[in-house]
């Protein structure tokens, strides 16, 4: 007589997801020997008063298992000059780097990598009236992430199978590019005698949407220009929104895809055109667009025969949940005491560090947060410039639950708005940071990837129809059925069981009672 395993064979269907395996990361040091020659026509250096390390990426790409990336460090200085009075002055130099890293054996997402960095240090001094030398370093954190293919079970049929399939939801970068663009807008010169010390912007994402092929994304450019006139020491700032939208060609981009952008300003030109004309700010700054792409699997997590016995082989595969998405406006307060009671506080500038991930003081709870440092610009009663450096530390109010384990920021801070006074003995700083992307949770899926059947259960005709099991609350259905060889949907049928609406047979579980366990047929 043939068997019964013979008479239903296995039937096995499969089907492949990319797992996410993880990041690869680097840090890769910018050092800085470089020298500013003051041109003549500029006053001479009195004193230094600020020096700043910030790199400026032009390129950033991962293809063919190889990341590129290249730009300049820009070296800023600001300093008093030798004038009557306080005067202060600004110049900057570009150091450029190139860095080209063969990436380890793997499978990696094409676009850009994620960035970020921290100074160093960084020794600036004048070597002579007209000439400052530059020494310093930025290291600068890269991470790249990885997937992998993984083929895994879809359904089995035949032999007597039970299983436990469930739906498996996620997402996936589809797309990751980085553009510069240029704008340009009208901008009012400041009056007769003022000196431009510096003109900076954050791009503020607005909306966006994907098509085959394409991306439209909107958005504006929050620009700043510093100036100090002339006769006086008190820098004063003048602002101006300019409207953005572009459209990206991204093969790989399809409807349903979710965008998350940022950006920043990467050079500004003011020009002077014709007399009866405004002159002109021409913008050049940088969109980083990533595309998310939703994914439905089904697999087998579980399964068994009625009537043999099953080897299964299980693998556990990773997938990104989106645990939020940011787009949010956060104010920060910075008040604290002045090292000398008698400066008065001309003008601030603040540099902002990467958005991190830290632990919350409850268990799996985590927090988004963030340093940065307010560089006050201050002069005593003689006249003489000092810059005061206050780090201060800044958060999301939103609490996520997750684990920092798992869980990667794709994130952008700007600083949006300052506005500095002196308040009796203590300097105030008040700030407005913009904080935009998405935050991401790995979720762990075991799923089966491999299943053989073995030898068959000895026939148990000439045994009980039905057992009796005592359950203990909160005991699966679906293991308890597996324990007797039974179907689960058999068992729940016999117990008058009511499946939840939304729910399988196998997501049951028992009170603690005693079930009736028919033989499986």
């Amino acid at each position: 007589m043939q068997s019964k395993a013979a008479n239903q064979p296995l039937t096995i269907e499969t089907g492949q997801a990319l797992a996410n395996t993880g990041r690869w990361e680097t840090r890769q040091e910018l050092p800085v020997e470089t020298e500013i020659l003051i041109p003549d026509y500029l006053p001479a250096v009195f004193k230094i008063v600020k020096c700043l390390l910030e790199p400026v990426i032009m390129q950033n790409s991962v293809a063919d298992r190889r990341w590129q990336c290249s730009g300049y460090l820009r070296c800023t200085v600001y300093y008093q000059s030798d004038e009557a009075g306080t005067r202060l002055y600004r110049t900057e130099q570009k150091y450029a780097f190139e860095k080209t890293i063969d990436l380890p054996e793997g499978n990696y997402l094409p676009g850009a990598a994620r960035l970020w960095g921290e100074l160093e240090y960084c020794n600036c001094r004048s070597v002579s009236e007209h000439r400052i030398d530059i020494r310093g370093a930025y290291t600068l954190n890269a991470a790249i992430g990885m997937v992998e293919p993984v083929e895994f079970i879809t359904n089995l049929t035949g032999c007597g199978v039970e299983q436990w399939s469930q739906q498996l939801n996620g997402i996936i970068c589809a797309a990751c590019e980085e553009r510069t663009f240029t704008a340009e807008t009208p901008f009012p010169l400041p009056g007769e005698g003022e000196t431009v010390l510096d003109i900076t912007g954050s791009f503020l994402p607005g909306t966006s949407s994907v098509h085959t092929g394409q991306l439209d994304a909107a958005g504006t450019l929050a620009m700043q220009l510093c100036s100090r006139a002339a006769g006086t020491e008190q820098l004063t700032i003048q602002t101006k929104d300019v409207p953005v939208t572009q459209t990206l060609d991204l093969p790989n981009a399809a409807e349903g895809d979710s965008a998350v952008l940022w950006g920043e300003v990467l050079a500004c030109t003011l020009t002077a055109t014709k007399q009866e004309e405004e002159p002109l700010l021409s913008i050049t700054w940088k969109l980083h667009a990533e595309l998310w792409r939703p994914t439905v699997y089904m697999a087998v997590s579980d399964a068994y025969s009625t009537i043999c016995n099953m080897t299964l082989e299980k693998r556990t595969f990773n997938q990104f949940m989106p645990l939020a998405s940011v787009d949010t406006t956060i104010p920060v307060m910075i008040e604290d005491d002045l090292p000398d009671a008698n400066v008065s506080i001309l003008g601030c500038f603040v540099t902002i560090g990467a958005p991190q991930l830290t632990a919350a003081e409850k268990g799996d709870v985590i927090q988004v947060a963030g340093r940065g440092t307010a560089h006050l610009i201050c002069a005593d009663d003689r006249g003489e410039l000092t810059c005061y450096d206050k780090i201060f530390p800044w958060a999301l109010a939103e609490t996520f639950h997750g684990s920092i384990g798992q869980s990667i920021p794709h994130l952008h801070a700007a600083v949006r708005h300052i506005a500095s006074s002196r308040a009796g003995s203590k300097a105030r700083v008040e700030l407005e940071l913009q904080v935009s992307g998405i935050l991401l949770q790995g979720i762990p899926h075991e799923v089966v990837f491999s299943a053989t059947p073995g030898e068959e259960y000895p026939d148990s005709k000439d045994g009980p129809a039905l057992y009796l099991y005592y359950a203990q609350k909160g005991e699966s259905i679906f293991d308890i059925a597996r324990r007797y060889h039974a179907r689960a949907s058999d068992l729940a049928t016999a117990n008058h069981l009511t499946i939840p609406e939304g729910q399988s047979v196998q997501e049951l579980t028992a009170d603690a009672t005693c079930l009736l366990i028919p033989a499986a047929l």
